[in-house]
């Protein structure tokens, strides 16, 4: 059965690379799952259209239809992909257990500040509120990524030399920060960015997002 993404077919060129749908696409990808994309338009405003807000009430991307059943949040639905497929999911009740505190570490944790570091640096840059609010945020980002690279400093991925759909949501959340220098002191990190996103399933995720946004 073709799974239908509800992802971006036009958004501000500001956030285009760090969407969230990226990371659904990236799995389906790694997991060879059959898949069309339904490209909605974030400038006319289609993801309030009535009819998408039966997919998504929030009003956001991404979201799935895999025969008949909807699912929006990028980390539920990534996580519904990897144990529909049996691929990016690890064998054994611990290695799950880990899998499942890795994607809500990069949820929950890793993220929010990262995200507001993003928002800020994008679209608010000259406000006083988020030049106030910016040395904050990159204290948490520079607390966790200290974590981070100490948990990668003798492993390949997040479980170990195999790569699971945590790893989808960690990297996404990082690549948010990759137009600061954030990252360069911690070379553990760096170099688990460039193995995740030197992998085959993302090369193809990420070139078929730009020509369908250019288009």
């Amino acid at each position: 059965m073709m799974i239908t993404v509800y992802g971006f077919g036009k958004v501000t060129h500001k956030v285009i690379g760090i969407t969230r749908d990226l990371r659904v696409l990236w799995a389906l990808e790694e997991c060879q799952l059959r898949y069309r994309v339904q490209g909605l338009d974030d400038v006319a405003g289609e993801l309030y259209n009535p009819e998408y807000l039966k997919i998504n009430p929030f009003g956001k991307v991404p979201a799935i239809d895999h025969d008949g059943l909807i699912l929006f949040e990028s980390g539920a639905i990534v996580t519904y992909l990897a144990e529909q497929s049996g691929r990016l999911m690890p064998s054994g009740e611990r290695e799950r257990a880990k899998a499942l505190q890795w994607a809500f570490a990069a949820l929950d944790t890793v993220e929010p500040p990262i995200t507001q570091i993003a928002v800020i640096d994008l679209f608010e840059v000259d406000a006083n509120w988020a030049k106030q609010r910016r040395p904050a945020l990159v204290q948490s980002a520079h607390e966790n990524l200290n974590v981070l690279e100490h948990a990668l400093s003798d492993t390949k991925y997040l479980l170990g030399d195999q790569f699971t759909y945590p790893d989808i949501l960690m990297t996404s959340a990082l690549s948010q920060i990759l137009h600061t220098n954030l990252i360069d002191t911690f070379p553990n990190v760096a170099t688990y960015l460039g193995r995740c996103h030197d992998r085959p399933a993302w090369l193809r995720c990420i070139d078929e997002y730009h020509r369908r946004l250019a288009a």
